[in-house]
């Protein structure tokens, strides 16, 4: 039988977890590679680094959201546009 210290029960019997909007998810996976603002529910990510950005983890975390996904260019800039789905 393995042996447990105070923090791991703790931390099993204490589950808290923070929701936040998909602007903060987008700038904490992002990081300095793109730059996101809220735009009507969903977010518009501007790609900085094209070969630094997480393009994986963006978008599978937007389809998780159920949001819909689009791809366009602005200012030379590759951008993600995303919108909440409606049902």
């Amino acid at each position: 039988m393995r042996e447990t210290n105070g923090l791991e029960e703790k931390t099993k019997q204490d589950k808290s977890y923070t929701i936040c909007s998909p602007e903060i998810m987008m700038d904490l996976l992002i990081g300095d590679t793109g730059e996101c603002v809220t735009e009507y529910g969903g977010v518009v990510i501007r790609i900085l680094n094209p070969a630094r950005f997480p393009w994986e983890h963006v978008f599978r975390t937007l389809l998780k959201l159920n949001h819909e996904v689009y791809i366009d260019e602005r200012d030379d800039f590759l951008v993600i546009i995303s919108k909440p789905k409606v049902d």
